[in-house]
């Protein structure tokens, strides 16, 4: 027989007792993954480089595109004019230096870059040249043309005569270029303006024409014919200045008047312009090149230009000495600044001005002054100055030359 057992309660001591284990709270879910800040910056710098490569590649293609190339001509043995001229053609620009050398003065004995070297337009090439032997001008002012030749002539310059209207006697030299003092290269030329003196002015008035001319020029005058209204018969003359017995510089004008009558005939048309040969100035004063290329009928213009040749020296001319042109033809010449250059001054205007003003306003602003005759087609410009070269900027104390106009009616 089965016992059953029992089970007895305390219910004195109280319901029984349960045990929970406290588990730790869990931790939140994780949140999203910061950015990645490397491929932005990455993409910047790359963008940055581009661009600075880009504006490179234009810049440098724009100047490339612009900037030629040329080979350096060989100019070695040549007069430095010619040289100069050379590279100027291409494209170069010239930068002289004499030396010493057993070479003629004024000769190219070395260049850099050398020839055939490939430089880009407009740079410069150093040229080197044979230096002249240096010498001092004499003095010859108000000396008499022989004496002062034989001076000159001495000192190893070259000497070239012109006679001017002066009061002065005679034969007497009253202005010399280059001035006296003045160092420059042997065998340079220099220019004496001799006087002419005084002569009478015949009287022609009521000759012919030919009567008249023939009489001026017998006295030593150059004679200037105007047609005018008159009641006089056709080819007299009527009038004339200066008058019958004044004293005028021998070689100065005299204008006479001549009666053209009912149906005088029109001026005939300028001959056209004769061919000549250019000459060569490259190291003369610019003065003396003015001269000896207005007198050749080629028309000069002055433009000063470093170097270290002598102040005033032509170092290039364009076109060369010895080309081929018609008379008329513009002639650039150079003019050497010197090595220690004088402070450079604007040229005053003096177009339209007598001769006379012309000259006390130059010197007045410090520049010498050189006076030459240019023919002229319009009987307005007779007697007033009508260019003046160097035109713009000169240095101080520097030889200006006016050009007055001539109309002579043939």
């Amino acid at each position: 027989m089965r016992h059953e057992e029992e089970t007895v309660v305390d219910e004195a001591a109280g319901p029984p007792v349960v045990e929970e284990e406290e588990l730790p709270p869990e931790p939140p879910p994780p949140g999203p993954p910061p950015p990645l800040l490397w491929p932005w910056l990455l993409l910047l710098l790359v963008l940055v480089i581009g661009g600075l490569f880009a504006a490179w590649f234009l810049t440098h293609r724009g100047h490339h595109k612009h900037a030629a190339v040329v080979a350096v001509p060989n100019v070695v043995g040549q007069r430095e004019g010619a040289a100069v001229a050379r590279l100027n053609d291409v494209g170069l620009v010239s930068r002289v230096h004499t030396r010493p050398s057993s070479l003629p003065a004024g000769t190219v004995f070395a260049e850099h870059p050398s020839a055939d070297s490939r430089v880009t337009k407009g740079s410069a090439v150093t040229l080197e040249t044979s230096a002249a032997t240096q010498v001092t001008v004499p003095n010859v002012v108000g000396d008499k043309t022989a004496t002062a030749v034989s001076a000159l002539r001495a000192k190893g310059l070259t000497v070239e005569t012109s006679s001017v209207a002066s009061s002065k006697p005679n034969g007497t030299v009253i202005s010399q270029t280059p001035a006296a003092g003045n160092r420059v290269a042997k065998g340079s030329t220099a220019v004496i303006r001799v006087s002419r003196g005084l002569v009478k002015v015949p009287n022609v008035v009521g000759q012919s024409r030919a009567a008249a001319v023939a009489a001026i020029r017998g006295a030593g005058l150059v004679a200037t014919v105007f047609k005018v209204p008159s009641a006089q018969p056709k080819g007299t003359v009527v009038a004339q200045h200066p008058a019958a017995g004044a004293r005028a510089p021998r070689g100065s004008k005299v204008r006479v008047n001549l009666a053209q009558g009912a149906s005088a005939a029109p001026p005939p048309p300028p001959p056209a312009p004769a061919t000549g040969t250019i000459p060569d100035v490259t190291g003369q004063q610019q003065a003396v090149a003015q001269k000896q290329l207005s007198e050749a009928g080629y028309d000069p213009k002055v433009v000063y230009v470093p170097s270290d040749q002598p102040e005033d020296t032509i170092v290039a001319q364009s076109p060369t000495g010895g080309t081929s042109a018609k008379r008329g033809t513009h002639v650039q010449i150079n003019a050497s600044l010197g090595s220690n250059p004088t402070p450079e001054k604007a040229v005053t205007d003096v177009i339209g001005l007598s001769p006379a003003k012309a000259a006390a306003r130059l010197r007045a602003a410090g520049f010498r002054v050189q006076q030459l005759s240019q023919t002229v087609q319009n009987r307005s410009k007779d007697g007033v100055v009508v260019d003046e070269q160097p035109g713009q900027r000169a240095p101080a104390g520097s030889t200006v030359t006016i050009y007055v106009g001539s109309f002579f009616e043939t």
